[in-house]
């Protein structure tokens, strides 16, 4: 065995490792006398735990955990139980209490009252929201006309009526486009009617028939022809004279059919002075039907003469050919080949004894 001697800088001394003997001697797992183990000695009947050295025991003076649990025997002299004894706290309840009451009693606002019992609990001025609301004050009246600034649609202007034509929340007395039509009040033709600019891109402009610089949607005389528009039978058509042939109440001027009392704005399918009335109640009307008087909606006419089948007392012409104009066409061409026949023979004398030759 190598032994290396170790210098220890600062003492000067040396030392040498243990040799094995000495670790064998000094770790208790051999003697003074030859170094034999327990094990070689028959007479050892001693457990490999005798050699221990005994656990000093837990001393018990009664304190245990914070939470009053120290082990040990219980009052009643038992051995220790595994369960935690329960245990009131009192000290924990009393102070969840307090947080629970300094929770409930907070006042953001400072002005008193508690949150839970202030109407605007961010509003030191107000508990209750008032007429303005939290956070705006009950008070100011600039134009003096008893309605707060806060509910006034003109608080700078005198209108005690709060009157708003077109509900945008601004007062018609302050409000520059009162009726909401997109035409400024001094530009608007009908300030107070709803009259916007009609037509395309820079052409836009109020209808304004008679150009007399009043809007139609408030002109008492749309038309300028001094006759007022509930009186006027043409009330968008100038006609000072007011003539109405067929009596029906709307002037020539403007009437589609001025002879035709029943028509005045379309004259419908049969025209001026033909009524529209279906006498069958096929669906054709009269003006139309072929069959006036007989249910005819499909309107057949196999022959072609104005007259449907369903009235017609001759709807086929059966002793006429299908094609008389054919059949004419057809007997103008035999007689032409017969004449030309008859050229040929006197002709051609030659063609005409062979003929006769040619039949005994």
């Amino acid at each position: 065995m190598i032994v290396f001697p170790f210098f220890f800088f600062g003492c000067g001394n040396t030392e040498k490792l243990p040799d094995a003997d000495s670790f064998t001697e000094e770790s208790g797992t051999g003697d003074k006398d030859g170094g034999k183990s327990d094990t070689d000695d028959p007479d050892n009947t001693d457990d490999e735990t005798s050699d221990d050295s005994e656990r000093p025991e837990r001393p018990d003076n009664g304190e245990g955990d914070d939470d009053g649990w120290g082990g040990g025997d219980d009052e009643d002299g038992d051995e220790d139980s595994d369960e935690r004894p329960d245990r009131e706290r009192p000290d924990r309840d009393r102070d969840d209490e307090e947080s629970n009451d300094e929770e409930t009693e907070i006042d953001i606002d400072g002005d008193g009252v508690i949150d839970s019992e202030d109407g605007c609990p961010a509003d030191p001025e107000k508990t209750a929201p008032g007429v303005c609301g939290c956070g705006v004050a009950d008070s100011g009246d600039k134009d003096g006309d008893g309605i707060l600034d806060c509910v006034d649609n003109c608080p700078l202007d005198v209108n005690k009526n709060q009157d708003d034509l077109d509900d945008d929340g601004i007062g018609d007395i302050c409000d520059e486009d009162i009726d909401g039509d997109g035409v400024s009040n001094i530009d608007d033709n009908c300030v107070d009617i709803y009259n916007p600019r009609e037509g395309v891109f820079f052409q836009q402009e109020q209808p304004d028939l008679d150009k007399d610089g009043i809007g139609d949607a408030c002109d008492p005389d749309i038309d300028g022809d001094k006759i007022l528009n509930e009186e006027d039978n043409c009330p968008n058509k100038e006609n000072p004279g007011q003539e109405d042939s067929d009596g029906d109440k709307r002037g020539d001027a403007c009437d589609v059919c001025p002879d035709d009392d029943a028509k005045t704005t379309d004259k419908g399918i049969c025209g001026c002075g033909v009524p529209e009335t279906d006498t069958d109640g096929d669906g054709i009307l009269d003006c139309r039907d072929n069959c006036i008087d007989v249910f005819n909606g499909s309107q057949r006419d196999s022959d072609g003469d104005g007259i449907g089948d369903a009235c017609d007392d001759t709807p086929f012409k059966a002793d006429e050919p299908e094609n008389p104009d054919a059949d004419s066409e057809n007997t103008e061409s035999d007689s032409e080949i017969s004449d030309t026949d008859a050229e040929t023979t006197e002709d051609d004398p030659e063609i005409s004894d062979s003929d006769d030759n040619s039949h005994p």
